[in-house]
């Protein structure tokens, strides 16, 4: 970039530049001394435009104290922050190296893999890096908690002298840092996200391993695992966790190291290594098993290889600034990893999740399937789930099969209008039950004839009191007529709640009130079934 040689920033002077991100920009930079001292160093100064934006210049200034505060063999060592002109700035060492991400792009173009020995060698050292950023403590002697999480091969160099250095702390979570990461925000390179990080959850040290199992995946195969035509669907898949064995596209893979790995890749955090330690221990002990040479002299002669002999940037004269490589090494459409595709069965993420803000980035309106995670996923996940969690509790068979889920809310809802609902139909049968159950006079009158279907078959014969006379039965083919000494007036059966109608009855010899015959509201033959004649 033109202008920026000769520039001084504080007691050093720009060379060349080097690179540039969304944030900042990187330049290397000279730094002189007495008796002809020269150090060259590399500098990240926040862009000009972006110096007034406070969140901003307070996430670069967190990232060069918790950078400053972190002294290991395989971490960039930053020496110096100052401010020129209203603009940050901060020293660190200059690697002379590429990041894996540039290597990864040479071998793919070459259709070369990694030897085995170089890629234990690699991930050793950056798990050793890792550890020893998790274990930080501040100078209260309590632990800073730092998660990197933006472990991914742009993040780790690897020297043509054979070191291996982890950099950019940039988001790193700690206690150290003065501002908070808004809750909910995704931070960090989307394909190299854990799936706790992808839901917006809290992440401790083993989403940093998460990502390093990726890490290795990638050097192994030469290939990206995770990735989808839109971040939601990487997302997506890494929720999925439905990861191919590394052997099934490199086959003098050993089985140990393939072990190794898919553990890291653990979708169950309680199921991965519990520390970056752990898998770096794990790892030496494979190279000792298998009388593996991890060196880094043999890392450089490899890089020699590969790269060939390359002098030290301000050993060129001009700006030699290397081309940029994207994240996509591979060139394929899609990682190795199964991603989610659109089918019929098909669902909205619930609003306001990670994945939802995602998924308003598409272009179109798709959906994506849920997919089943195991239901130790649901045992180990916290008594109240965050709201971005979109698990499902199906068995682990349908594991890879799409399923239709409701959200909660909307569950929730559809409840609450079916309870609404019931209610007033409950209020009705109850007030009903009441009347009915009042109205009676304790007797049980049996239902004869042509009664509707529910009363039972088992009240239909007469009761036990004693046996009418003979006329009685016939009255139920012809109309009730008085003895004919007494009044000539047909006379119907009365109904037990009222007794005045049932005068002429009383002058039967020896009858009990209608126990026997059934209720009618007319002479004629046809009957009438009362439901009270069915309650005790």
């Amino acid at each position: 970039m033109e202008g920026l040689a000769g520039l001084r920033l504080g007691r050093y002077e720009v060379v060349k530049y080097l690179a540039s991100g969304g944030m900042a920009q990187v330049l290397l930079a000279r730094s002189s001394g007495i008796e002809g001292f020269e150090r060259f160093v590399v500098i990240k100064r926040i862009h000009p435009e972006r110096a007034r934006e406070d969140h901003v210049v307070n996430m670069f200034l967190d990232e060069a104290r918790l950078a400053a505060s972190l002294h290991h063999t395989n971490i960039v060592q930053v020496h110096d922050i100052g401010e020129e002109r209203g603009e940050y700035f901060f020293a660190m060492d200059y690697i002379h190296g590429e990041d894996l991400r540039r290597i990864l792009t040479i071998l793919c173009e070459r259709q070369e893999v990694i030897p085995i020995e170089h890629i234990v060698t690699i991930v050793m050292s950056a798990a050793a890096a890792l550890h020893y950023a998790h274990e930080a403590r501040g100078p209260d002697r309590k632990p800073l908690h730092i998660v990197h999480r933006d472990v991914s091969p742009a993040n780790i160099i690897v020297g043509y002298d054979g070191n291996v250095k982890v950099v950019d702390f940039g988001i790193a979570k700690a206690a150290l840092r003065s501002s908070e990461t808004q809750s909910g925000t995704l931070k960090g390179k989307i394909a190299y996200m854990s799936p706790e990080q992808c839901m917006g959850e809290s992440i401790d040290r083993r989403s940093d391993v998460f990502a390093l199992g990726i890490v290795l995946y990638e050097l192994m195969t030469v290939r990206r695992l995770f990735k989808g035509s839109s971040d939601f669907l990487t997302m997506s898949a890494i929720v999925a966790g439905n990861v191919p064995k590394p052997s099934e596209h490199r086959a003098d893979l050993p089985p140990e190291l393939e072990a190794i790995c898919l553990k890291a890749l653990a979708h169950i955090p309680s199921e991965r290594y519990q520390s970056a330690e752990a898998m770096r221990s794990a790892l030496e002990q494979f190279a000792a098993d298998r009388s593996l040479r991890t060196s880094t002299a043999k890392l450089a002669e490899w890089m020699a290889a590969l790269f060939g002999r390359r002098p030290e940037p301000w050993l060129v004269d001009g700006d030699s600034i290397k081309p940029v490589v994207g994240v996509d090494f591979d060139r394929a459409d899609t990682g190795l990893a199964q991603t989610p595709t659109p089918g019929k069965r098909m669902f909205t993420p619930p609003p306001g999740s990670l994945l939802a803000r995602a998924r308003r980035k598409l272009a179109s309106p798709i959906g994506v399937p849920v997919l089943a995670t195991p239901p130790a996923v649901a045992a180990a996940a916290p008594a109240k789930p965050a709201r971005d969690n979109i698990w499902t509790n199906t068995p682990t068979a349908q594991l890879a099969a799409p399923i239709e889920a409701t959200p909660a809310p909307a569950r929730r809802r559809r409840r609450r209008v079916a309870v609404a609902a019931a209610l007033p139909v409950i209020a009705i049968l109850a007030v009903i039950a009441t009347r009915v159950v009042g109205g009676g006079d304790g007797s049980a009158p049996a239902a004869v004839g042509e009664a509707p279907p529910p009363p039972p078959p088992a009240v239909a014969p007469a009761p036990p009191p004693p046996a009418p006379p003979p006329p009685a039965p016939a009255a139920s083919d012809v109309p009730v007529v008085s003895p004919p000494a007494d009044d000539a007036k047909p006379t119907t059966a009365s109904r037990e709640p009222a007794p005045a109608k049932s005068k002429p009855a009383g002058k039967r010899p020896t009858k009990k009130p209608p126990p026997t015959k059934p209720t009618s509201t007319s002479s004629t033959t046809s009957k009438k079934w009362d439901p009270t004649t069915l309650l005790p």
